[in-house]
Protein backbone atom coordinates (compact mmCIF):
# COMPACT_ATOMS: atom_id res chain seq x y z
CA UNK A 1 0.00 0.00 0.00
CA UNK A 2 2.93 2.64 0.56
CA UNK A 3 4.48 1.87 -2.85
CA UNK A 4 0.79 2.71 -4.65
CA UNK A 5 0.89 5.55 -2.52
CA UNK A 6 4.25 6.40 -3.37
CA UNK A 7 3.37 6.42 -7.06
CA UNK A 8 0.39 8.30 -6.54
CA UNK A 9 1.78 10.93 -4.92
CA UNK A 10 4.18 11.14 -7.71
CA UNK A 11 1.49 10.22 -10.84
CA UNK A 12 1.71 12.60 -13.69
CA UNK A 13 5.31 13.18 -13.27
CA UNK A 14 7.66 10.34 -14.66
CA UNK A 15 8.01 6.74 -13.79
CA UNK A 16 9.40 5.61 -10.32
CA UNK A 17 12.18 2.65 -9.93
CA UNK A 18 11.34 -0.14 -7.48
CA UNK A 19 14.66 0.65 -6.13
CA UNK A 20 13.49 4.40 -5.46
CA UNK A 21 10.47 3.78 -3.63
CA UNK A 22 11.95 0.30 -1.64
CA UNK A 23 14.56 2.90 -0.37
CA UNK A 24 11.89 5.46 1.21
CA UNK A 25 9.62 2.63 2.74
CA UNK A 26 12.49 0.49 3.88
CA UNK A 27 11.60 -2.20 1.70
CA UNK A 28 13.37 -5.09 0.15
CA UNK A 29 13.52 -4.29 -3.62
CA UNK A 30 12.69 -7.92 -4.33
CA UNK A 31 9.55 -8.67 -2.30
CA UNK A 32 8.22 -5.19 -3.67
CA UNK A 33 9.38 -6.52 -7.25
CA UNK A 34 7.23 -9.37 -6.62
CA UNK A 35 4.35 -7.49 -5.19
CA UNK A 36 4.43 -4.77 -8.16
CA UNK A 37 4.88 -7.76 -10.70
CA UNK A 38 1.76 -8.80 -9.19
CA UNK A 39 -0.29 -5.56 -9.46
CA UNK A 40 0.76 -5.17 -12.88
CA UNK A 41 -0.89 -8.45 -13.86
CA UNK A 42 -3.82 -6.88 -12.81
CA UNK A 43 -3.88 -3.70 -14.49
CA UNK A 44 -3.01 -1.49 -11.24
CA UNK A 45 -0.02 -0.54 -12.46
CA UNK A 46 2.24 -0.22 -15.59
CA UNK A 47 5.89 -0.53 -15.84
CA UNK A 48 7.87 1.50 -18.35
CA UNK A 49 11.60 0.32 -19.39
CA UNK A 50 14.31 1.86 -19.97
CA UNK A 51 16.74 4.02 -18.30
CA UNK A 52 14.48 6.34 -17.03
CA UNK A 53 11.53 3.33 -16.59
CA UNK A 54 9.99 2.48 -13.58
CA UNK A 55 6.49 2.04 -12.65
CA UNK A 56 3.06 4.41 -12.99
CA UNK A 57 -0.21 3.55 -12.22
CA UNK A 58 -2.34 2.35 -14.90
CA UNK A 59 -5.43 4.36 -13.34
CA UNK A 60 -6.45 7.09 -11.72
CA UNK A 61 -5.64 6.89 -7.70
CA UNK A 62 -9.03 7.72 -7.13
CA UNK A 63 -10.60 4.82 -9.09
CA UNK A 64 -8.15 2.71 -7.18
CA UNK A 65 -9.73 0.95 -3.60
CA UNK A 66 -7.42 -0.23 -1.03
CA UNK A 67 -10.17 -3.31 -0.91
CA UNK A 68 -8.51 -3.98 -4.81
CA UNK A 69 -5.03 -3.88 -3.85
CA UNK A 70 -6.10 -5.87 -0.85
CA UNK A 71 -7.19 -9.06 -3.24
CA UNK A 72 -4.53 -8.32 -5.95
CA UNK A 73 -2.01 -9.11 -3.23
CA UNK A 74 -3.49 -11.02 -0.79
CA UNK A 75 -4.25 -13.48 -3.75
CA UNK A 76 -8.06 -13.80 -2.70
CA UNK A 77 -11.38 -13.21 -5.13
CA UNK A 78 -13.09 -12.04 -2.43
CA UNK A 79 -13.69 -14.71 -0.84
CA UNK A 80 -13.27 -14.78 2.93
CA UNK A 81 -12.43 -18.48 3.32
CA UNK A 82 -11.26 -19.92 -0.45
CA UNK A 83 -10.49 -23.42 0.29
CA UNK A 84 -13.95 -24.04 2.06
CA UNK A 85 -16.98 -25.55 -0.22
CA UNK A 86 -19.17 -26.24 2.71
CA UNK A 87 -19.07 -30.16 3.01
CA UNK A 88 -18.37 -32.14 5.83
CA UNK A 89 -16.70 -35.39 5.63
CA UNK A 90 -18.10 -38.28 6.80
CA UNK A 91 -15.46 -41.28 8.18
CA UNK A 92 -16.45 -44.84 7.15
CA UNK A 93 -14.73 -47.91 8.12
CA UNK A 94 -13.91 -50.63 5.98
CA UNK A 95 -17.47 -53.08 6.89
CA UNK A 96 -19.24 -49.65 5.84
CA UNK A 97 -19.92 -48.29 9.24
CA UNK A 98 -19.44 -44.93 10.99
CA UNK A 99 -15.57 -44.94 12.93
CA UNK A 100 -16.32 -44.59 16.75
CA UNK A 101 -18.90 -44.85 19.52
CA UNK A 102 -22.06 -42.67 20.04
CA UNK A 103 -19.80 -39.89 22.11
CA UNK A 104 -17.49 -39.67 19.24
CA UNK A 105 -19.89 -39.00 17.38
CA UNK A 106 -21.82 -36.16 19.59
CA UNK A 107 -17.86 -34.86 20.33
CA UNK A 108 -17.85 -34.41 16.40
CA UNK A 109 -21.17 -32.59 15.71
CA UNK A 110 -19.95 -30.58 18.60
CA UNK A 111 -16.75 -29.54 16.80
CA UNK A 112 -18.41 -28.95 13.78
CA UNK A 113 -20.99 -26.86 14.93
CA UNK A 114 -18.83 -24.75 17.09
CA UNK A 115 -16.57 -24.53 13.61
CA UNK A 116 -19.63 -23.27 11.58
CA UNK A 117 -20.15 -20.14 14.61
CA UNK A 118 -16.39 -19.73 14.48
CA UNK A 119 -16.69 -19.73 10.51
CA UNK A 120 -19.87 -17.29 10.78
CA UNK A 121 -18.25 -14.52 13.05
CA UNK A 122 -15.06 -14.34 10.55
CA UNK A 123 -17.29 -14.31 7.45
CA UNK A 124 -19.13 -11.46 9.11
CA UNK A 125 -15.85 -9.58 10.13
CA UNK A 126 -14.14 -10.31 6.75
CA UNK A 127 -17.20 -9.04 5.07
CA UNK A 128 -17.64 -4.98 6.66
CA UNK A 129 -13.32 -5.03 6.71
CA UNK A 130 -13.63 -5.23 2.89
CA UNK A 131 -16.69 -3.16 2.97
CA UNK A 132 -14.30 -0.37 4.49
CA UNK A 133 -11.83 -1.23 2.42
CA UNK A 134 -13.75 -0.85 -0.46
CA UNK A 135 -15.03 2.80 0.66
CA UNK A 136 -11.26 3.82 0.93
CA UNK A 137 -9.41 4.91 -2.65
CA UNK A 138 -5.77 5.62 -3.38
CA UNK A 139 -6.49 9.19 -3.47
CA UNK A 140 -8.10 9.05 0.19
CA UNK A 141 -4.70 7.93 1.20
CA UNK A 142 -2.60 10.74 -0.67
CA UNK A 143 -4.83 13.13 0.88
CA UNK A 144 -4.63 12.31 4.31
CA UNK A 145 -0.46 12.06 3.47
CA UNK A 146 -0.57 15.57 2.01
CA UNK A 147 -2.37 16.81 5.48
CA UNK A 148 -0.69 14.84 7.47
CA UNK A 149 2.60 16.96 6.11
CA UNK A 150 1.04 20.15 5.62
CA UNK A 151 0.38 20.49 2.30
CA UNK A 152 -2.55 21.70 0.81
CA UNK A 153 -4.80 19.25 -1.00
CA UNK A 154 -4.86 20.65 -4.36
CA UNK A 155 -1.45 21.88 -4.21
CA UNK A 156 1.28 20.69 -7.29
CA UNK A 157 4.84 21.97 -7.42
CA UNK A 158 5.33 24.24 -10.35
CA UNK A 159 8.88 24.89 -11.27
CA UNK A 160 9.70 27.84 -13.44
CA UNK A 161 13.60 28.38 -15.19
Amino acid sequence: MRALVELALTAGRSPVSAAWIAKRQDLSVAYLEQLLHRLKKQGVVRSIRGPRGGYVLARDPARITMAEIVRVLDGTNGSWNNGGNGKTTRHVSANGRTKGRLARLASTDVHRHTQRITQAVWRCVHERIIQSLDAVTLQDLCDEVRTAAGEPIDHRYVFHI
